[in-house]
């Protein structure tokens, strides 16, 4: 029992319930607070901001160390060459990589030195024996082809940082794409509804046709014929129906899995508003807004960044190596270890240098494929922004398209829907003067119940591709007052 109980509670929070019919508003944040496409996305975010991380880490000093001590013990030719040595060593470094493309490196060596010899005369000769020695060295390398300004840590710096705004607005357009399959689904819902509706009209029309049959036939005015005419009408219209309640039932599964709730979950759609014949929209000015709002060519600008980015940094590997380096150094001898240690740090001994290394790779095939693959994922990134623009002028102009031909239609089908129902209520009237008969009502049944469901669907095409218009400008989700930032991090 406990574990049911606890079942019980876990669909419970993952499927909360909605009160009330839910809006387009209502939906959409809903999806885009639950979806695991954008838990992904952000898991996707937070391992591109580790890259940055890593590449700052590229400047991090580097501290050696070493402590050892040796023995060794040699063949000699003569009494005064010594037969053993004995070595002791302490020592230690720092290399710190400058952002400037320079490298500073500092090091100290102290060691003890203990010489033995087969002859104790050739010992009593050895001035310092154990001899202490301490060196300290200063370097600084810098670059003046390949590495100057250190390009593989700010270029690819910059890059990283690019790729963390690209997965950023990867984000949004996740969000863009979801908005859109919700907003079809909305509107889906809506037209099942409406089918419904103007279904259960009809079967209502049907039923009431087939009573005054059964009343007329009693009296024997009509045939068994027109009773079956107005049967057959019913169990048409009764079989529309429960295909209008099916197709409902797969698009309200599909509208709840998009909300990660159970599938058959209730959901009521919020009414659509009256249609108020807004002006007609202008291309040139949504393609405008367009390319300011959708997060799609964000992204590709982002990418692009990147991708410059990291061919100037790969660019650099063609260069000569030619680095000028610089050292200077401290030398010191002594007896005493505590002198020898002090001694180490006058320039009263010291070792100075400057000197210039030049190195080269023949052939330089590796540099060479790397430039080429990173100027083509560049020029693939221009190509993809360039299909983008195009998808979203598609886009763009299927909605005016369909906004500015659907509006004469449903003008017209608004007058046609009155036409038949004012022709269909003659005819009724007719028919019950015994002036028309069975198959003409039913005909002019049909001709209204076609003539209303145009009507209908004509307005809600109208107001879907009004709402797909603004979600083509990508200003869907700041129509409906909803905060990406705040409702993708909402938990379900």
């Amino acid at each position: 029992m406990k574990q049911g109980a606890a079942v019980m509670l876990l669909m419970l929070i993952a499927w909360p319930a909605h009160a009330g019919p839910m809006t387009l508003a209502d939906i959409v944040e809903r999806v885009l607070a639950t979806h695991p496409d954008l838990t992904i996305s952000r898991l996707d975010t937070s391992i591109a901001g580790t890259e940055t991380q890593r590449i700052s880490g590229t400047l991090d000093p580097v501290i050696t160390a070493r402590l050892g001590v040796s023995d060794e013990k040699i063949p000699t030719l003569s009494d005064f060459q010594a037969s053993q040595t004995r070595f002791g060593q302490v020592a230690a470094g720092v290399s710190k990589p400058l952002a400037s493309g320079g490298t500073l490196s500092a090091e100290i060596d102290y060691n003890r030195t203990n010489l033995g010899f087969n002859s104790p005369f050739a010992s009593n000769l050895a001035k310092f024996n154990p001899a202490y020695r301490n060196e300290i060295n200063l370097s600084y390398r810098h670059p003046l082809l390949r590495g100057a300004g250190r390009p593989e840590y700010h270029e690819a710096l910059a890059a990283a940082q690019a790729d963390i705004e690209a997965a950023g607005l990867q984000q949004q357009v996740i969000a863009q794409n979801l908005s859109l399959q919700a907003l079809d689904l909305h509107f889906q819902l809506i037209s099942d509804d409406v089918n419904i509706r103007l279904a259960e009209q009809t079967v209502e029309r049907a039923r009431r046709l087939l009573a005054y049959q059964h009343r007329r036939e009693k009296f024997g005015l009509v045939e068994a014929s027109d009773r079956l005419q107005a049967e057959a009408l019913l169990a048409a219209r009764q079989l529309e129906l429960e295909q209008a309640k099916a197709r409902r039932a797969a698009n309200q599964t599909a509208l709840n899995r998009l909300m990660l709730r159970m599938p058959d979950a209730p959901l009521t759609i919020a009414l659509t508003p009256e249609y108020r014949n807004p002006p007609a929209p202008d291309f040139v000015t949504a393609l405008e807004k367009a390319s300011k709002n959708r997060p799609e060519l964000k992204a590709l600008n982002a990418q692009l960044q990147a991708a410059e980015a990291r061919l100037l940094q790969v660019r650099d590997i063609e260069r000569v190596q030619l680095d000028i380096v610089a050292e200077l150094g401290s030398r010191a001898l002594n007896d005493s270890a505590g002198k020898a240690f002090q001694q180490g740090f006058s320039l009263n001994d010291r070792y100075a240098a400057l000197s210039l290394e030049v190195s080269e790779v023949v052939g330089n095939n590796a540099a060479k494929a790397s430039i080429r693959n990173a100027e083509l994922t560049r020029q693939r990134v221009m190509a993809e922004k360039t299909r983008m623009q195009e998808l979203i002028k598609d886009d763009l102009a299927v909605a005016i398209t369909t906004i500015n031909t659907t509006r004469a239609t449903l003008a017209r089908a608004r007058k046609r829907e009155k036409a038949e129902r004012l022709k269909f209520e003659a005819e009724i009237q007719r028919y019950r003067e015994g002036r028309s008969d069975t198959a003409t009502i039913i005909q002019f049944e049909g001709d209204l119940r076609i003539a209303a469901l145009q009507a209908e669907l004509q307005r809600i095409i109208l107001m879907r591709a009004e709402k797909q218009l603004v979600w083509a400008q990508g200003l869907l989700l700041k129509q409906l007052g909803i905060n990406f930032l705040s409702a993708s991090a909402k938990q379900p």
